[in-house]
């Protein structure tokens, strides 16, 4: 049996998470490797979907000044201080605050930091023992400069290989890192498409039903790089050209309460549905007419991969992620991130049928197919 630690941020409703449960999922299918996972955050909600054998360890953030303020207990008080100057220490003095945690007494065969930001990367390095390390890359850009550029370099340099998730992926690491090249390797997200179809005919209300009104939706991260303020625009842009439509956004994040703001001003909220986070968001992808990402940035997009699986029609940002997934366009509609571009081109789909069946037939042929990363996954870890 290889034993094999895997370490990730959380377990929250994002894509990278729900590729992890994926990921794990197989090496559990294998039958030949005995998995520890290490997470910073306890209850995510994906935390239910790993399978009984992973073995999951928890660490926690350091404490915050708040906390010690409000503890009323003063050997406890005292206790949180301690560990608020130890984690300052390491985090000021030396610049590296994953020191604040203790060294992984256990000897593993591979250690994986399945994501590339926050401690995980850098406690594989520093904090765990094993004889061969692997980094997963799961961001379109490489956004970082200066110090932090410099200690990420030190730090990728010393995994045995490294995985983007996508071609275009690669190319960014590549062009970030080219000291980089020879450890670079691609291996798409595993997708459970059975699963995926299976959750997505649960018995379902979450949506408007009208003959005359086009359902679309969108499932995303609240956040800067995923382009939701395109897509209020885009709304505002299809609703002044009459076309009558309810938007769906499911998801969360930093900017969930900026975006219903901007919803507001933008005098959208008729057509714009904020439903927040949903464990199973597949019942709004199964009955929309349209499947809509407006991100400004893309490694893998798996929720165009599962809005495929449901053979959905797509219109999206026209990235390099994005491009490489619907085959330069042969499987979705790939626009500049331009409200009026977007606006122009989903109302040219909705309205021409000859569009619409070209795209359908397209979407039905296309299949969806984990055994290159099934395969990819054994041959890197010699299982």
């Amino acid at each position: 049996m290889r034993k094999i630690l895997v370490l990730n941020n959380d377990l929250d409703l994002g894509g990278g998470q729900k590729s992890l449960i994926e990921f794990l999922a197989f090496l559990d299918s294998l039958n030949s490797c005995e998995v520890d996972l290490l997470v910073w955050q306890k209850n995510g909600p994906l935390q239910k979907k790993l399978p009984k054998k992973v073995n999951i360890i928890f660490q926690e953030y350091s404490v915050t000044l708040k906390s010690i303020k409000t503890e009323k207990n003063k050997k406890k008080r005292f206790k949180l201080l301690f560990q608020y100057l130890k984690f300052a220490f390491f985090a000021k003095v030396f610049g590296k605050s994953w020191f604040f945690y203790s060294k992984i007494k256990k000897k593993y065969d591979i250690v994986i930091s399945y994501s590339h930001s926050g401690y995980p990367p850098f406690f594989a390095i520093d904090r765990a023992s094993a004889a061969k390390k692997f980094m997963w890359y799961h961001h379109g850009v490489y956004s970082l400069s200066g110090k932090k550029k410099e200690l990420d370099g030190k730090y990728f340099v010393k995994y045995d290989k490294i995985v983007a998730v996508s071609s275009s992926n690669k190319i960014v690491l590549k062009d970030s890192f080219p000291e980089l090249e020879d450890k670079l390797i691609v291996i798409p997200n595993i997708i459970n498409a059975s699963s995926i179809i299976a959750l997505s005919n649960e018995p379902f209300q979450g949506m408007h039903k009208d003959a005359n009104i086009y359902n679309f939706v969108t499932v995303s991260r609240f956040s800067k790089e995923k382009g939701l303020d395109l897509a209020v625009s885009i709304a505002s842009e299809l609703k002044m050209r009459g076309l009558q439509f309810k938007w769906y956004f499911v998801g969360d994040g930093e900017l969930f309460s900026a975006i219903n703001d901007l919803a507001k001003k933008m005098n959208v909220t008729d057509v714009c549905v904020f439903v927040g986070s949903k464990e199973n968001p597949y019942p709004y992808f199964k009955n929309a007419e349209l499947y809509i990402q407006t991100t400004y940035v893309e490694a893998h997009p798996i929720t165009i991969s599962e809005a495929l699986i449901l053979k959905k029609m797509i219109v999206t940002t026209d990235l390099p992620a994005t491009r490489e997934v619907l085959q330069d366009g042969k499987l979705g509609l790939l626009c500049a991130a331009e409200p009026t571009v977007f606006a122009e081109n989903i109302l040219k789909l909705l309205h021409s049928e000859v569009m619409q069946k070209k795209l359908k037939i397209a979407v039905e042929k296309n299949i969806i197919d984990n055994e290159i990363s099934h395969n990819k996954i054994k041959e890197l870890l010699k299982i």
